[in-house]
């Protein structure tokens, strides 16, 4: 069984039946999978699923042995493609570690993104670092370094350049990995707040099953290279399949009761667990 989630007015991401091997293992085995604008989606699955892989793809940093790859109905090519790389300039990307230039400055690193991405004029630009840094709890960093600071600060600063440039698509790669309950939250808070664009797509890779739900109400689980399941992860919880269910559910059932109220955990799943 798999849930379907309403479309919005067309999808911003669109994989048709995509496929992928490294050497003689198939990594992805007919992905499908839509986005639409306004759209908040979390890709979880188990790590080695094939996420990364996926995102990848998506980016363009990986050609699929077969299917169909669109961002903003484009055809995702190689970056000697025009019109692919103009599409390319509405997508914001935030790696797992931040993905800053070590040998650049906040205030560059940011300077950087919306130089290459946008035509916003250079007092935009400086007013654009000033809220960011702001938003993000940072208002003296703008001259540091990365290795100034920590790796929570660091993502921070990652997910505000990728949300610098007003991107259409915006994709993060396990935003919250390694850091504390309390640090993610803030990450996910971060990230929704920071999004300026109420039509922009959003999509996030990660293991973690308490970042993925606080993330967005629509989940698509990867296994084994397949999408098994897409739609409301309260519905997956409660009536999807077996194997959803159990990967979803043994993830959660550790935390406090406290902690699953603020999840907003449905009652049916709490009442069976913590009562």
């Amino acid at each position: 069984m798999q849930l379907q989630s309403n479309k919005h007015s067309y999808a911003m991401i669109h994989l048709v039946d995509v496929e992928k091997s490294f050497r003689h293992e198939q990594v992805l085995k007919g992905v499908s999978l839509a986005i639409s604008a306004g759209e908040r989606v979390s890709l979880i699955g188990a790590g080695g699923c094939g996420k990364t892989v996926i995102l990848k793809i998506i980016l363009g940093l990986l050609s699929p042995d077969a299917g169909v790859v669109e961002v903003m109905h484009v055809p995702v090519k190689d970056s000697g493609d025009q019109q692919w790389r103009e599409a390319l300039k509405k997508v914001g990307i935030a790696f797992q570690q931040g993905g800053l230039f070590d040998f650049m400055t906040v205030r560059q690193n940011l300077l950087f993104a919306m130089h290459r991405m946008t035509d916003f004029p250079r007092e935009r630009m400086e007013k654009k670092i000033d809220f960011l840094l702001d938003k993000i709890k940072l208002p003296n960093a703008s001259e540091l370094f990365p290795h100034e600071l920590s790796g929570g600060m660091q993502r921070r600063v990652g997910i505000a350049r990728a949300l610098s440039t007003e991107p259409v698509v915006a994709i993060f790669d396990d935003p919250t990995a390694g850091l504390d309950p309390v640090t993610s939250t803030v990450i996910i808070n971060m990230i929704h707040d920071l999004c300026a664009n109420p039509d922009s797509a959003l999509l996030i890779a990660t293991s973690n099953v308490e970042t993925a739900i606080r993330f967005a109400h629509r989940i698509i689980v990867v296994n084994e290279g397949r999408v098994i399941a897409d739609g409301d992860w309260r519905e997956l919880l409660l009536r999807g399949p077996a194997w959803v269910k159990h990967f979803i559910s043994t993830r959660l059932i550790g935390i406090s009761l406290e902690a699953a109220q603020q999840l907003c955990l449905p009652q049916e799943f709490i009442a069976q667990h913590w009562q």
